[in-house]
């Protein structure tokens, strides 16, 4: 298309990436941080200790392109990409899946308002600084729905009078090329201002399958069928700093998407395709001094989404003739903003004050489908727009209290409402069987208190041990409300909030800056989790055809711990390695399993530098799972363990070049039954930074 073509033509001029190389894979100081964009509920005072994190020199390092792959490295996080339905990333973080651990980016929420979570693989790390995950321990200036935590995305911000950076790399395997990216960063930091513009192209042609795949009915191997993706990203900040405590900001995000969804490899085929996966935002974001002891922070955000799905017939992927083929569209907007207030005018306190709204619409329509006598495609009608409306109100309330030197008392409450103000459906209708028709659910509202006590104590310097306790809570989306799935579910309009305690005690400390460790041990409870239940059929010439319902009637718990270290006995060596363990119960029915997280996760790294050239250097890491439920009835995927490697040197100037290997033993690996994940891959880069 047009705009591949000159993108590619002109970031060919560069070879461009933001992400200078460090000597030290954990370092924790990155001083092109967004700061407008953390959340922290120590604010000046939190630090490495208290926020799990992973940046832009792991980015790099790890070959993370994305926030799926750049999360997974952490304790306590899990992927899975969620079969073939829709071909996302999806996150488990303590056992929470995504609709329970909402996205933010710089601060503000992302996810999708009808289906409450977001395709994570399309939000790429090139113009991020920095990833930053929230556990026990979440504040409430983040507003609703962190039930599990909060993951937030802080992008860049340039710190030099002029900088440009930027990468161009190549993926192959032995199937041959399948893809290359493109990103650039070019900003300006002056006394008064700063701008930044952000720009990343990924075109990905096919997963390649390992050579030890067993063909099955829907893919013979070698190249993945209807696996490839392309995104393009463009982002942009412009920033005023009049002076040293105040900071306005305003930016903007354009991100466009096409991807195709795999076949399972075996049983019915669903052939389905994004041609198009859409999504903008433009928001601002301020900081103004009130005093010497107050500040006042403004948020404002608009957040579109526009995404085509079509079903097609066949693998052909261009007539739409059968019943079960559609072209499904989803064109939603989030509006809303934020008002928050800092103080530490009483003594050892710090006070915040959050004030939040968040309005969303969704609309969505199966749209008519022209007759083409050339393909031989059939006109087919669409439907009417459907359209829902939410409105989010949220307050908050938080203190930190220094009792002294060594000990902060924190604690945290926030009331959250939610009304819907429409909600409107067609087809055949959940209580009468009417079919082809449109209607309008009942309105209705659900509202929910949240709060968390924390001590965090400071034995002596560069050791700390923490201890909180929160109760949270997570709306039903609008999908869990009102959604039929395709005539098979009976929407639940008045389905209400879930509930969780949470319980974390941690401790992290570092000796001389040598070894770092951190040891977390986590219980969280679930009340009012939302099931699905299987009901008789309510309209069904027999009265017995069994269909589902969600309900707020599940009661689990989820408990494990975390590991992590982190040695560095001289300037050119670095060592890593984390582990988690979870264990999840239904309390209702202990044998029904949980899927998709294993209960053991490992990850083990290093980083060998040549003395006096720390851009020259040799980096290794293995990634282990053990096995993971995939069904409630207790089917297992086998674990798997993921080699990789990567050789960097500096050539000249600010050019260094790259080259690496995902998967090096080309294991055969899956999260999904029927959907095998990538082999052996080669990636090669120039990197470049000034």
């Amino acid at each position: 298309m047009l705009m591949k073509t000159l993108l590619s033509l002109s970031l060919s001029l560069f070879f461009l990436f933001d992400i200078a190389l460090n000597a030290y894979a954990q370092s924790d100081s990155i001083s092109n941080v967004y700061t407008l964009g953390e959340i922290s509920v120590l604010g000046v005072k939190s630090g490495k200790l208290l926020t799990d994190k992973v940046n832009e020199v792991q980015f790099l390092e790890f070959n993370k392109v994305n926030l799926t792959e750049a999360a997974n490295l952490l304790p306590g996080l899990t992927i899975t990409d969620g079969g073939g339905g829709r071909n996302e990333g999806q996150i488990f973080l303590r056992g929470f899946g995504s609709l329970q651990t909402p996205i933010f980016y710089d601060g503000i929420p992302i996810y999708v308002p009808y289906d409450g979570n977001v395709d994570i693989n399309r939000f790429t790390t090139f113009d991020l600084s920095q990833i930053t995950v929230s556990k026990g321990l979440t504040s409430v200036l983040y507003g609703p729905n962190t039930m599990g935590g909060a993951i937030n995305l802080v992008s860049r911000k340039p710190v030099k009078a002029f900088e440009v950076n930027g990468i161009s790399g190549l993926k192959f395997s032995e199937a041959g090329l399948n893809g290359y990216n493109l990103s650039a960063n070019i900003g300006t930091k002056q006394e008064k201002f700063y701008l930044l513009g952000s720009i990343s192209y990924l075109d990905y042609a096919f997963l390649s399958l390992p050579k030890k795949f067993t063909p099955g009915t829907n893919e013979d191997g070698g190249r993945r069928e209807n696996s490839d993706t392309e995104d393009f990203k463009f982002s942009a900040k412009a920033g005023y700093t009049p002076n040293a405590t105040n900071e306005y900001s305003l930016n903007v995000i354009i991100q466009n998407a096409e991807k195709g969804i795999p076949l399972g490899v075996n049983g019915n085929a669903q052939y389905r395709r994004y041609p198009e996966y859409n999504k903008n935002s433009v928001y601002y974001r301020s900081k103004t001094a009130m005093g010497a002891t107050t500040s006042m922070s403004i948020t404002a955000f608009y957040d579109n989404f526009y995404n085509i799905m079509g079903q097609y017939d066949d693998a052909g992927y261009v007539l739409q003739n059968k019943n079960n083929a559609f072209q499904s569209i989803y064109d939603d907007y989030s509006t809303g903003g934020s008002v928050n207030f800092a103080s530490s005018y009483f003594s050892n306190n710090l006070l915040k004050l959050s004030l939040y709204e968040k309005y969303d619409s969704h609309k969505e329509h199966n749209a008519d489908i022209a007759e083409n006598t050339a393909t031989g495609q059939l006109a087919k009608t669409g439907e009417p727009i459907q359209e829902y409306l939410d409105n989010t109100i949220s307050i908050g309330l938080e203190d930190v209290y220094s009792l002294n030197e060594q000990l902060d008392l924190i604690a945290g409450i926030n009331y959250s409402y939610r009304g819907n103000n429409q909600a409107q459906e067609y087809g055949t209708h959940y209580l009468t069987g009417e079919k082809n028709v449109a209607w309008d659910f009942p309105t209705g509202s659900d509202d929910a208190f949240n709060y968390q006590l924390a001590a965090v104590y400071m034995p002596v310097e560069n050791h700390e041990i923490s201890l909180s306790a929160s109760r949270k809570s997570r709306f039903a989306t609008q999908k869990e409300r009102y959604s039929s799935r395709f005539g098979s579910a009976v929407p639940n309009p008045d389905l209400a909030s879930e509930f969780s305690w949470i319980f974390d005690l941690s401790y992290k400390g570092s000796i001389r800056s040598i070894f770092q460790y951190e040891v977390s041990v986590f219980y969280n409870a679930i009340d009012d989790a939302i099931y699905s239940l299987s009901i008789p059929g309510q309209y069904q010439p027999d009265g017995v055809t069994l269909m589902t319902t969600n309900q707020n009637v599940g009661k689990s718990f989820a408990t494990g711990y975390e590991l992590a270290f982190g040695y560095r006995p001289v300037n050119e060596v670095t060592l890593g390695a984390n582990y988690s363990f979870i264990y999840r119960e239904n309390k209702k029915d202990k044998d029904l399993k949980f899927t998709d997280v294993p209960a053991h996760k490992a990850l083990f790294y290093g980083k060998f530098s040549l003395p006096n050239h720390p851009k020259t250097f040799l980096h290794i890491d293995w990634e282990l799972n053990s096995k993971r439920y995939y069904t409630s009835a207790g089917e297992t995927l086998p674990g798997f363990g993921l080699v990789n490697v990567k050789i960097a040197t500096k050539v000249w100037s600010g050019f260094s070049l790259e080259a690496g290997v995902k998967n090096l033993f080309d294991k055969e690996y899956s999260y999904y039954l029927n959907y095998p994940r990538e082999g052996r891959t080669f990636l090669t880069s120039v990197v470049y930074d000034f």
